[in-house]
């Protein structure tokens, strides 16, 4: 490919990247409304990104087809979230939404066809490193803004961002992407160890307890069982053995003294009011078990369900603060049913992937999965418009594909698939 064209997609793909990372929204187009559909000028901005990552995708029709069909549960729990707004109160919202959803998946598709894993770490990199620095900045420079001011936050870091643990989320992914992310100059190295501290700094100073606990978790998880499938020669045996010591390290702590567990955490033992948060959203998910209530068709106002929700517990709540409890809300268990196809395959793929023993990080697919699947425990980013976690999880799991990653071992120009693969 010419260069010139090859630096518009690095240019069109990375400029999408840093728009669903939220960064430095809430500072220019107001509080309130930054972060949902209802701003005009965020709405334009977010089209002709998603236009722009739309003609990339059908410049490659070919191999863009062939992942749909690779990836046929990604493809019917989208058109599950288009077609609940049929179903939904407010329909026309859900809609909107849904729309917003396409786009950012078709983003993660767009990753997969035209960047290379090693690829799509180094752009994610200098995108976390930009927005670090400039979050950095706006602490020190812009304080007001850049250091919460709230009661229940107050002094905490939220850099560029609206609240700090958007903040930490990024931060959390910035540390995981330093990581796995190959160096094989002096320079690269220096930048990525600076790089890996700022995003630790920062993390640690959001306060944000949620990604800090999924990022320890699936760096131990991704430590033990390298060393685990190297020493055993078993890659499920491997997997067995990490995720049944993480699991009991979180128990174990958890158990033996909750109150001082969570208080360490900086929280208290309810989780920052999220156990309250949980009974009320399981005891709405009976009301409509099989569909749900419509993709983001529940909260803040979009069903009369989430209004009684919000007199119950006392305040506004935005969503679950929990992935698969949204899901189940949202889409029922017919969606639940899909994301947990599509975890499991990316699993499976993951795994595979890092058995290939590949130099430029292999490993990248499986611990991204697993800080994706903590990360959901206490957040949500699976099926989320207008997020950039999600948008990788679809990268992940479609390009990790073995079929893909052996097609396109022969082929230097084209990322992902040889072009016999379509003829």
């Amino acid at each position: 490919m010419s260069g010139p064209r090859r630096a518009l997609e690095w240019v069109a793909l990375g400029g999408c990247a840093f728009l669903l990372t939220q960064a430095l929204l809430p500072m220019f187009l107001g509080p309130g409304d930054t972060l949902t559909d209802g701003n005009p000028t965020w709405r334009m901005v977010l089209t002709v990104s998603y236009l722009s990552v739309a003609a990339i995708s059908a410049a490659y029709y070919r191999e863009t087809l062939f992942l749909v069909r690779r990836n046929w549960f990604l493809a019917a729990l989208v058109a599950l979230a288009l077609a609940s707004c049929l179903w939904a109160e407010m329909p026309d919202l859900v809609f909107r939404r849904s729309i917003a959803l396409l786009g950012t998946t078709i983003f993660g598709f767009a990753l997969a066809v035209r960047l290379t894993v090693e690829e799509q770490l180094r752009l994610l990199s200098w995108v976390f490193r930009i927005i670090a620095v400039l979050s950095l900045a706006c602490i020190i420079f812009v304080p007001s803004y850049g250091i919460s001011s709230g009661i229940e936050q107050q002094g905490e870091w939220q850099g560029v961002f609206g609240h700090k643990n958007v903040l930490g989320s990024a931060m959390a992914l910035s540390v995981l992407v330093e990581w796995q992310l190959p160096t094989y100059t002096r320079h690269s190295q220096v930048l990525n160890r600076l790089a890996l501290l700022l995003s630790a700094v920062l993390l640690f100073f959001s306060a944000s307890v949620t990604p800090m606990v999924a990022l320890v978790g699936s760096i131990l998880f991704i430590k033990i069982y390298d060393a685990a499938r190297r020493r055993l020669g078993s890659s499920g045996l491997a997997v067995v053995l990490a995720s049944s010591l993480v699991i009991a390290l979180g128990l174990t702590m958890f158990s033996v003294n909750t109150e001082g567990f969570t208080a360490a955490l900086g929280r208290s033992s309810d989780l920052t009011g999220r156990t309250a948060i949980w009974s009320r959203v399981i005891s709405y998910i009976p009301r409509r078990p099989i569909l749900g209530y419509g993709y983001s068709g529940f909260w803040q106002g979009a069903s009369s369900d989430s209004l009684e929700v919000d007199r119950t517990v006392g305040t506004r709540i935005m969503y679950s603060h929990n992935g698969y409890l949204e899901i189940l809300l949202a889409l029922g268990s017919v969606g639940l049913l899909f994301v947990l196809i599509f975890l499991w395959t990316g699993w499976r793929r993951a795994v595979c992937c890092s058995e290939r023993g590949q130099p430029c990080a292999h490993l990248w697919p499986l611990i991204f999965l697993v800080f994706f699947l903590l990360h959901n425990f206490g957040e949500c980013t699976i099926l989320v418009w207008q997020n950039l976690e999600w948008a990788l999880c679809v990268a992940i799991v479609a390009g990790s594909d073995p079929a893909i990653l052996t097609a396109m071992e022969p082929e230097d120009e084209l990322p992902l698939v040889a072009s016999e693969e379509f003829t």
